[in-house]
């Protein structure tokens, strides 16, 4: 719900601006980052030790994988030609920038036995959100991308969180002397 709630909150505040629908996506990939890191820092707060990390590290990681894909002419969606970028390229896309927000935040997770598991979570999970928000902008409703999204988005990334957290936690290494 979390996931949901934040990745539609922001996004449809600017549906109704004048742009093309690849600024549209880029637009709402930078919005749905600061609405999802603030819903997953409220539900994940005094799960960690350094959990006021996850909101930082979440856009960080975001931002990062924004700017290699809008900036790698091979997956940038300002070098499409067709106004709706193809499912492969956003699929790919979707891919990278999951990755690098997993990367962010996966500094907090890597203390936890399983928590290699939300590199491919993260990835994985916004890759396959490409589906709905591809389905959401073919039928013309932004809300119902939103909504596909942040739901497959969070279903995914949210049982792999459940896995992770129900792990133990690695024990510091001793320091030898």
């Amino acid at each position: 719900m979390a996931n949901v709630t934040g990745s539609m909150l922001l996004p449809l505040m600017v549906w109704q601006d004048p742009y093309n629908v690849q600024s549209r996506i880029f637009l709402n990939e930078i919005l749905q980052s600061i609405g999802i890191a603030v819903a997953q820092t409220l539900v994940l707060r005094d799960r960690f030790v350094k959990e006021n990390w996850w909101f930082p590290l979440t856009i960080i990681g975001w931002v990062s994988g924004l700017t290699i894909v809008y900036f790698v002419p091979a997956l940038s969606l300002r070098f499409q030609k067709q106004d709706l970028p193809s499912l492969p390229v956003l699929l790919a896309d979707f891919a990278i920038i999951g990755l690098m927000a997993g990367i962010g935040q996966w500094q907090l997770l890597r203390r936890f036995r399983a928590g290699g598991l939300w590199l491919f979570a993260s990835a994985i999970a916004l890759s396959v959100s490409t589906l709905g928000l591809y389905l959401g902008y073919k039928l013309n409703s932004p809300a119902l991308a939103s909504c596909l999204q942040g739901a497959t988005y969070g279903a995914i990334t949210g049982l792999a969180m459940v896995k992770i957290l129900r792990s133990p936690k690695l024990l510091p290494k001793p320091k030898l002397r």
